[in-house]
């Protein structure tokens, strides 16, 4: 492991979801390198004050604010359907294209480290991923198609997990 593919997994080290194994070896490079220690307690503690400050937002925000928000929101929606539904097919059009990029890097593959780490420890937990990415055809092959939506979904959050900025894929 290394000081970057550390990064990419903290979030599951600290909410307990992570797979034993990886886990283990986050352990052993925190142990041996200060500056991921001090950055991964930055981490721990920065999201740990995030959370507290959504706490707190979501309980400051006035109730009467919160009816008119709802209200425009709502009457936007009404007066303007043919928006929503664009917005909302856009939407589906442009996570079919994400998850279609990421299925062929991945048989070419093409799957950036930190991309690669997440969807190996994503499949160390969930048999219908492992299932679905090892049975991907190689590179010679065609395609193959769209994944089944419980696929889908996963790959949606683990394409959202990643840093702004990051490509899922190697240039």
């Amino acid at each position: 492991m290394n000081c970057k593919e550390l990064s990419y997994m903290l979030a599951d080290y600290f909410d307990g979801s992570m797979d034993p194994q990886l886990q283990e070896e986050l352990d052993a490079h925190l142990a041996l390198c200060e500056p991921c220690l001090v950055f991964t307690k930055t981490y721990q503690a920065v999201s740990d004050k995030a959370r507290r400050l959504r706490r707190q937002i979501e309980y400051e925000i006035p109730l009467d604010v919160r009816d008119r928000l709802e209200t425009f929101v709502r009457a936007a929606a009404l007066k303007y359907p043919e928006k929503l539904d664009e917005y909302r097919e856009q939407v589906q059009r442009e996570r079919r294209e994400m998850v279609a990029g990421l299925v062929k890097a991945a048989i070419a593959c093409r799957l950036s480290p930190g991309t690669a780490l997440l969807v190996k420890t994503h499949c160390s937990a969930c048999p219908e991923c492992k299932e679905y990415f090892d049975g991907l055809p190689k590179a010679s092959d065609p395609g193959p198609g769209d994944p089944p939506d419980l696929i889908h979904s996963h790959m949606i959050r683990l394409l959202q997990s990643l840093p702004p900025g990051e490509e899922f894929f190697l240039a």
